[in-house]
């Protein structure tokens, strides 16, 4: 009995000393009892006599104005409760004075360090008085509502350590008490807001908890439904951990959900999006949970699902060196829950990209898992997997690119065949383009693909969709297509046979249009609207492959098909301009293909119609197509001299010639210069003895050039004069003044090329030694005119310019050939002070012989 007085006056004094005003005093009773009393105190009642002694001065501490002594306090009742036995009256004491400061409306403890001491204390007692089956009478329900409202206040705490807590006691009060669900839908709400936390340990909190509510709330689907479009957005987090939560809470709800069946639709790309995480952790983590929730799956629908195991096989193509088959669990359970697509088409065609991404990934994985199911979703899913396949960003489209692939691989060929054919028609988008190509080419039931080539082919000849011009992306598209067209032909015999054999369509003349025909129209289109674009060079020469892949030999394929192809091109009776599309595609054609006697005759026909009714920068467009086309003339062209002067005689008389009249106009002017530098070009292209047997019928109006106003005329028309070779008397006399004159011409190029056709002059000598009295007059007439062309070109010696002077230099020494004797005279009456003296002896000191 003395020892208990002595404790209980040591309690009373304790009592009395944490009610003394003064701040030290209180916290050194606290700091005593806690090391001395507490501590030492063994056995549970004497715990339980200390605790119903003191509690209620200690509790009244919590309300101190010193947070010192409120901490104290706090530590004070943890270390006595971890003595106290599992007793309710304790929770009783315990919870309300809690909830007093940290679980009112308004923030009572300012403290977010004791804030999270005193929810540790609840975790401490939601953990001490745990009965999670509630086989000892539930102690948790007595105080149920006082913690849920501690935690509907601590989950919106500012304090981050503070609100982790919170989802820390919600998810051990799920575990402590069966009573959770009485209130589980009032903490969904402030659960929710840290969602946003910029902390990820927070959010993954969150995502756990929300998890766990979800299990708990039994009648209101609506607020299930309101956590999982929480959670969802989530999934596009930039922490692969956040991202892993995601899943694991839906992979939890596969499995424990009541009514899961119902929700599957919903929790379904939480799960799929983990799957295609470009995390391997992530990936791997959700795809073991997967497999748990597809065995319950299993399990509980084992009867139905083994007999579709027994019969079913791998789908033909599977490809299995790149996607691993999901169970046939996991695809059943995708397979009843369809519904999913519509919100996955709604979020494919949102405005931000990630969502846009996602979205299309997680469609991927949905047909990866339905397989052939999913062909009755083809004709709602088709145009907005079109769209994604043009978006504008890169990995968007890679990934819609893939779900056609799928789609090409897993489908049925008539589930979609036809009705991508129709919508093409319908709507000629580089989106539909792409899938289409994409799904025709990833399908593995050949032969179906075989029997309709035709029909993919001859879709790709309509104007819309071949003289698309204005997108390279576009263009590259219907090349890739073609190519896979032909490839299809090399199936069943080699390209030539097989392509050969495949008829397309009939054309109005009754023409019988062959596959190899159209994917050669196609792709010529293609290379011929690219042919002067120089950022579209890498299209022009995937072209040219595709041509090479119809045949090795390109010209063979001009031959027989170009005059089909210009026979198609419609519009050329309009007055078209440089930019108009049957303009365009003549001239690039005109390029690519150049001359050839196969089909030489309809194209100058058809150049003809279009110069005839083409506006004045059309005609120049193309007359330039015909200057670039005359430099491979020689390269094309191996017939005979007689049949290439006929040739080239009549284009000229037809085409060129008509428009080498001069007429007054800015227009007429370009259109002159145009058509001069069409000769410019066969100076260059056609071989000299074709050439030269050509121009001098033209040399009347070349001459009249050479004079012309505009410099690009006077440039030209010389470059068509710089491979002269011997002429007449008659025609020297009539381009060697007008030649000599250019010597002074404003600008330097003319200048130059003035110089070097002076050289070019050459009169026609009889073969034989003996030379007639006209010969000879004519000869006299011609040393008369070319002394004064001598004499020009050495005062032009003086001039400062280098290239000009070095120009006339060469002129002169090929001059001093046949000219030795008139040079020589000339040069030696040259002053021996002037600066070209030297250049002078330099060529008359030529031997001979060269």
């Amino acid at each position: 009995m003395p020892a208990e007085d002595d404790g209980k006056m040591s309690t009373e004094s304790f009592c009395a000393a944490i009610q003394n005003p003064d701040r030290m005093v209180r916290q050194r009773a606290l700091k005593t009892f806690e090391e001395t009393f507490i501590k030492g105190t063994e056995s549970d009642a004497e715990c339980s006599r200390l605790f119903d002694e003191t509690y209620l001065h200690i509790l009244r501490c919590y309300s101190d104005r010193f947070e010192s002594v409120r901490t104290l306090a706090v530590s004070v009742i943890d270390v006595l409760l971890s003595k106290l036995p599992t007793n309710d009256y304790y929770l009783d004491c315990m919870v309300p004075v809690l909830a007093k400061r940290i679980g009112q409306p308004e923030t009572i403890e300012d403290s977010e360090e004791l804030r999270l001491v005193l929810l540790e204390q609840v975790e401490t007692l939601v953990v001490k008085y745990s009965d999670p089956d509630g086989s000892h009478g539930d102690p948790l329900l007595k105080v149920f509502d006082s913690v849920v409202d501690i935690l509907v206040k601590t989950l919106r705490d500012p304090y981050p350590a503070a609100q982790k807590k919170s989802c820390e006691i919600v998810m051990a009060l799920a575990v402590a008490t069966p009573s959770l669900h009485y209130r589980a839908e009032v903490l969904v709400a402030p659960a929710k807001t840290i969602l946003a936390h910029r902390h990820s340990a927070n959010r993954i909190a969150a995502i756990e908890t929300l998890g766990v509510l979800s299990l708990h709330i039994l009648s209101n689907g609506d607020c299930v439904s309101e956590i999982i479009m929480a959670i969802s957005p989530l999934l596009m987090d930039d922490v692969p951990f956040v991202r892993r939560a995601c899943g694991r809470v839906g992979c939890l709800m596969m499995e424990k959900l009541r009514d899961r069946y119902s929700f599957f639709h919903r929790i379904l790309p939480l799960v799929l999006n983990c799957l295609c995480d470009e995390t391997v952790e992530v990936r791997e983590d959700i795809e073991s949970g997967w497999k748990k929730a597809g065995e319950l799956y299993y399990h509980e629908n084992e009867t139905e699902l083994s007999k579709v195991a027994l019969i079913e096989k791998l789908p033909v193509g599977y490809p299995v060196e790149r996607y691993v088959r999901p169970t046939i669990a996991c695809r059943a359970i995708v397979q009843r829950s369809l519904r999913v697509v519509n919100l996955v088409l709604h979020e494919m065609e949102e405005w931000k990209e990630n969502i846009r991404l996602h979205a299309t990934k997680l469609l991927k994985q949905i047909v990866l898992h339905a397989e052939r199911d999913f062909s009755t979703l083809f004709i709602e899913v088709n145009p907005v997997l079109a769209k994604a396949c043009m978006d504008a960003e890169r990995s968007i489209v890679l990934e819609a690119l893939s779900v056609c692939e799928l789609m090409g691989i897993l489908l049925e060929y008539e589930t979609w065949s036809q009705h991508v054919l129709n919508t093409f028609r319908k709507y000629p988008t580089i989106g539909q383009l792409r899938c289409m190509r994409t799904l025709f080419a990833s399908c593995v039931q050949n032969e179906a693909k075989y029997n309709d080539v035709r029909k993919f082919a001859a879709l790709l000849l309509d104007p819309d969709v071949c003289h698309n011009h204005q997108d390279a992306a576009y263009q590259r598209e219907l090349l890739e297509f073609c190519s896979i067209l032909a490839s299809i032909g090399q199936m069943r015999d080699k390209l030539t046979a097989g392509i050969e054999e495949i008829s397309v369509t009939e054309s109005d003349d009754g023409e019988h249009q062959t596959l190899e025909r159209t994917l050669y129209t196609v792709a010529l289109k293609v290379v011929a609207f690219c042919q002067e674009v120089d950022e579209r060079a890498s299209v022009r020469d995937f072209g040219m492959e595709v041509l090479r892949q119809l045949d090795s030999n390109v010209e063979r394929l001009h031959q027989h098909h170009l005059a089909s192809v210009l026979g198609s091109i419609g519009h050329l009776d309009s007055e078209n301009s440089d930019a108009s599309t049957s303009i365009l595609l003549l001239c690039g054609i005109v390029s690519v293909c150049g001359f050839q006697e196969t089909y030489f005759t309809i194209l100058q026909e058809t150049l003809h119609k279009a110069l005839k009714h083409a506006a004045p920068e059309g005609k120049v467009k193309i007359f330039s197509a015909i200057s670039m086309a005359m430099l491979t003339w020689e390269t094309h062209n191996r017939q005979p001299k007689e049949e290439q002067i006929a040739m080239l005689t009549t284009f000229t008389d037809t085409l060129i010639a008509p428009h080498l009249v001069w007429s007054a106009g800015r227009s007429a002017e370009s259109i002159r210069a145009m058509a001069t530098a069409c000769f410019a070009s066969m100076a260059q292209g056609v071989h000299s003895d074709v050439y030269m047997s050509v121009l001098p019928n033209y040399l009347n109006v070349l001459a009249g050039l050479i004079d012309d106003n505009c410099i690009s005329t006077r440039a030209y028309t010389l470059k068509a004069l710089v491979r002269l070779e011997a002429l007449d008397f008659e025609s020297l006399k009539l381009i060697a003044f007008p030649i000599m004159s250019r010597l002074d011409d404003p600008s330097g190029e003319v200048r130059e090329l003035a110089a070097v056709c002076l050289g070019r002059l050459k009169l026609i000598m009889a073969s034989s030694e003996a030379i007639s009295s006209d010969q000879q007059s004519i000869l006299e007439r011609w040393q008369d005119i070319l002394r004064q062309i001598l004499s020009v070109m050495f005062l032009h010696l003086e001039n400062p310019e280098i290239k000009l002077r070095s120009a006339i230099f060469d002129s002169l020494k090929r001059l001093y050939v046949d000219n030795r004797a008139m040079i020589t005279h000339l040069a030696d009456e040259v002053p021996s002070g002037c600066s070209y003296k030297k250049d002078l002896e330099t060529i008359t000191s030529q031997p001979s012989n060269m």
